[in-house]
């Protein structure tokens, strides 16, 4: 988790104010992009060794504003923030050697409520494969 962290706070257009690890019950400020585990797969096992598919997803928190231009301002930062997004995960795809492959799905987009407030988010679900995650001893 530490390198996601890492590549995520490398991202620069649009300036994420905080990457947060585990989703957010509140925004302090926006745009925020925060990141979770949301499943792990045993992918297959040999005698000594169990390896994964693991999913995390990725959001970022745009505040919603009653300006038109500002809510167009948004959707420009949305659209920075999907592509600067995958390309600061790409740009190390095997996380420093921690995972064997990694797989960005489609980004999304919706609203959602927190404490009362909307906002625009994208969502970009990331896969990771870790090779010989688990030692089986016999």
């Amino acid at each position: 988790m530490d390198r996601i962290d890492a590549l995520l706070g490398t991202v620069s257009a649009p300036s994420f104010g905080a990457v947060l690890r585990g989703e957010p019950l509140s925004i302090a400020r926006t745009p925020t992009v925060a990141f979770w585990l949301t499943s792990r797969e045993v992918s297959f096992m040999t005698l000594k060794d169990v390896s994964s598919f693991t999913q995390f997803t990725v959001r970022a928190y745009f505040r919603m504003q009653a300006s038109q231009d500002v809510r167009e301002s948004t959707e420009l930062d949305i659209w920075d923030a999907v592509v600067n997004i995958d390309s600061a995960l790409r740009g190390d795809s095997d996380l420093a050697g921690n995972v064997q492959d990694m797989e960005i799905g489609t980004a999304t987009t919706a609203y959602i409520e927190i404490g009362g407030i909307v906002y625009r988010t994208i969502e970009i679900p990331l896969t990771v494969e870790i090779m010989s995650e688990v030692t089986i001893t016999p």
